[in-house]
């Protein structure tokens, strides 16, 4: 697939097929990530993959709650249908992905948050090149601060959470569609 092709095309998966990714194609997600430009090319990532489903439903039980109760608490945007899925029982706010990548960046590094979002991107843009839904998965967020639980993820040490990305094949293809053109402003 051509590199403006997937740009053009990529859409966030929300159903998945119950099989598992071959490792080497994970690999080659993951290596993809690290080919992403980072400040000074310090590459402040690591990544943790989660395949345990048990794992990530407890992080998904623990997190619905409290996304629910932010949204009763401040309006921030997230729609009615968003707050009915987090409220119906079986929802997993990791979609039931087979196959969940925490990006971690270097906790001292001034630009973790966007070097590791541009990581992320490329395994995105990788995963869709390689026929692998994927989707940015905001709501692990609330979980950070939870010592007990997030040590299941077992983040290196010097290391904290960026982002949660979900991987797997896709059991629906959302429509590619053209997106609202950017405000831009020229400066020549």
């Amino acid at each position: 697939m051509e590199a403006l092709e997937a740009i053009m095309t990529r859409r966030s998966v929300r159903k998945f097929e119950n099989r598992q990714i071959p490792d080497e194609d994970l690999d080659t997600i993951l290596r993809a990530g690290s080919y992403a430009p980072s400040a000074l090319a310090l590459q402040p990532w690591a990544f943790v993959v989660v395949q345990n489903q048990e794992f990530l439903n407890t992080v998904s039980d623990y997190c619905k709650p409290i996304m629910i109760s932010l949204m009763k608490n401040a309006h921030d945007g997230m729609s009615d249908e968003f707050r009915a899925l987090l409220e119906s029982s079986g929802y997993s706010i990791y979609y039931h992905a087979p196959t969940v990548i925490m990006v971690v960046g270097k906790t001292k590094s001034r630009f973790r948050e966007i070097d590791c979002a541009l990581c992320a991107e490329n395994m995105m843009l990788a995963a869709h090149a390689l026929g692998i839904g994927s989707c940015w998965i905001g709501s692990t967020e609330v979980a950070y601060d939870n010592k007990g639980l997030m040590a299941g993820f077992r983040i290196p040490e010097d290391y904290s959470p960026v982002g949660t990305l979900v991987f797997g094949y896709p059991a629906e293809h959302p429509e590619v569609h053209d997106k609202r053109p950017a405000n831009v402003t020229w400066v020549r």
